[in-house]
């Protein structure tokens, strides 16, 4: 499956405050994304292991490639999302074009699958679907009704 997502970020009129972004920091939560990204500056930044923000400058002709929770879960950590966010100093209209790739929401997501021993497995077998929904629910507050 997947979703695209076109995101326009209009010129700024005043300068931004301080700490204010156009997305805030979070990791992909599904398979991965592929980004296309424009020339402008100031947008994407990732967090690199010593906790720093560092500029993700656009390669003409290039794409950059995300990978998401999902796939960090499905090779058991092998891969791991980057944490990462869209600073918001460019001054000008800025686009981005992001794709957002999974399995079939019913296909089953098993570490074990791609040479995890049972022991070494850091994640329960679960469906796309679950773990998409799952991360959904959890990242806007909702919650089951408890009877």
């Amino acid at each position: 499956q997947d979703d695209l997502r076109l995101a326009w970020y209009p010129d700024q009129i005043e300068a931004p405050l301080d700490g204010q972004l156009r997305n805030g920091p979070h990791t992909d939560f599904r398979g991965f994304t592929i980004l296309r990204q424009d020339d402008a500056p100031g947008g994407l930044q990732v967090l690199d292991p010593k906790g720093e923000w560092v500029d993700v400058r656009p390669v003409p002709g290039t794409l950059v490639i995300n990978v998401g929770d999902l796939l960090g879960r499905w090779t058991n950590d092998r891969y791991v999302s980057t944490r990462h966010r869209v600073t918001n100093r460019s001054g000008k209209e800025r686009f981005s074009i992001a794709t957002f790739y999974d399995p079939s929401f019913k296909a089953v997501v098993d570490p074990r699958e791609l040479g995890a021993s049972e022991a070494e497995s850091r994640y329960e077998p679960v469906t796309a679907g679950e773990h998409i929904t799952g991360r959904i629910n959890a990242s806007f507050g909702y919650r089951k009704k408890v009877a």
